[in-house]
């Protein structure tokens, strides 16, 4: 059956077990306990009678073990309202090392395709700490079965003084048979006075369980102000693409090749880089340089072809249109072409847009459909609303739009305060028609703090 595009918060939480009656940080508190008695008992001991302390690469495999005997908690629902992930901790009682009770903040959802999602536990620093380990997902596995999450170790440490992201630098590439390569782009803009700057491109592939590491010089175009707002693979006919887009300037290009193989005997980094549209580019002299361009533009691989969407007068506060191009790989050098232009005029006028007596005000953070060609999701913003001592613009509506057709396909009309907040964070997946709406389990809905009006699937 064919797949279904889902808008998926980036947040992930990790929550305790329904049944768990002690706090979530209980295995740490017990280890300092244990660790204060321990020590009291070995005053005055000799060297050789000091305990052997837990080496790095044990406390990664406990971190790993504890992260592995988590169980996936999805809600899934039709866009433009927004899935949910949540992680349950296992009980505190179960017999699996305690290490992983010191991850506080969670996860985030780093990257997907199709079925597949990367998360990363903690703050989103690759290469920065050494007990970091990415999670693979799989939405169409039974997430009882221990074949629904595996874990891939993190990039060498050793590499923490030099690279560094600039931004969700991982992609993942699905490919038959539920194989995969994950791709880390990283960057060193430090260790030269002058461009061109360096890049190392991470790479594992899932039949050779060991990461691969190419270095070199990126593009001259790239400067130390790049800003990586998106990542995403692209596979059509013989391209294998992974792409990186900083939607100021333009985006950067790496063939894995037609057969789909990281080549371990080959370290050096070939990078192209593909400008903008004509006239689209932001240069470091422009008013709305510091601005966060994803209020007004997106890019994706839209069922095999990169699509960037820009809203035209956005910027200069003046009549806006919704433009889209595609772009053509198939002649060099790639070019952009326009693919659909939708006045914001137009939409006013549609009768599902008016029957909800909203204002016309420009719509933020549009988001492209990875999988339906002319779709784009929208963000009508709301009302500034104080929420727990923090101000949030709310989002008054979302809106699925039909670009070409100049329609409203759907509206959801949002009541929540932080909706436009965690709008601002979308990763589109990809599920299964048959899960779409259907309801795996029964589950505490309400802990995740924003119900949808769909019905649920939930892992648990």
């Amino acid at each position: 059956m064919a797949p279904a595009c889902i808008l998926l918060d980036r947040t992930v939480a990790f929550r305790s077990h329904p049944q768990e009656t002690e706090p979530f940080d209980l295995g740490e508190r017990a280890e300092r306990v244990v660790g204060a008695e321990r020590a009291k008992d070995l005053v005055g001991a000799t060297t050789a009678e000091l305990p052997k302390l837990s080496s790095r690469e044990d406390i990664e495999a406990s971190i790993a073990e504890y992260l592995l005997a988590m169980t996936p908690d999805l809600e899934i629902v039709k866009p433009p309202e927004i899935s949910y992930l949540t992680m349950q901790r296992p009980l505190s009682s179960e017999p699996i090392p305690n290490h992983g009770w010191s991850l506080r903040d969670g996860a985030a959802a780093a990257a997907a395709d199709k079925n597949l999602v990367v998360l990363f536990p903690g703050s989103y620093r690759p290469a920065y700490s050494y007990n970091r380990w990415y999670l693979i997902l799989d939405l169409d596995a039974d997430a009882s079965s221990s074949s629904s999450l595996s874990a891939i170790p993190g990039i060498r440490f050793e590499y923490s003084d030099c690279y560094m992201t600039a931004g969700y630098g991982v992609v993942i590439m699905t490919r038959e048979g539920g194989a995969f390569v994950l791709a880390e782009l990283l960057f060193d803009f430090y260790h030269r006075r002058r461009g061109p700057w360096l890049g190392m491109l991470c790479l594992w592939q899932s039949s050779l369980c060991s990461w691969v590491y190419k270095h070199g010089e990126l593009p001259a175009e790239v400067s130390r102000t790049w800003k990586t707002h998106m990542s995403f693979p692209v596979q059509s006919r013989n391209m294998n693409l992974f792409c990186w887009v900083d939607l100021r300037c333009g985006l950067l290009l790496w063939d894995l090749g037609r057969h789909c193989e990281v080549d371990s005997s080959d370290d050096l980094l070939d990078l192209s880089f593909v400008p903008l549209p004509h006239g689209s580019s932001i240069s470091d002299q422009h008013p709305r340089w510091s601005s966060n361009p994803q209020e007004y533009r997106n890019m994706s691989c839209v069922d095999g072809t990169i699509k960037f969407l820009n809203m035209d007068g956005f910027v200069e506060r003046g009549p806006i249109s919704l433009v889209t191009y595609a772009l053509d790989l198939d002649k060099p050098p790639p070019s952009w072409m326009v693919d659909t232009k939708l006045l914001l005029e137009d939409l006013w006028k549609d009768k599902t847009f008016m029957s909800k007596d909203v204002p016309r005000i420009p719509p933020l953070y549009p988001i492209l459909s990875t999988l339906e060609h002319d779709v784009v999701y929208l963000a009508i913003p709301g009302d500034v609303e104080e929420v727990e001592g923090y101000w949030f613009r709310g989002a008054k509506l979302l809106l699925s739009v039909n670009t070409r057709k100049n329609r409203v396909i759907s509206a959801t009309q949002q009541k929540h305060p932080r909706a436009l907040v965690r709008w601002r964070y979308i990763l589109a997946a990809s599920v299964s028609h048959s899960q779409l709406g259907s309801k795996y389990h029964q589950g505490a809905v309400e802990a995740i703090g924003m119900g949808a009006s769909g019905k649920r699937m939930k892992f648990e």
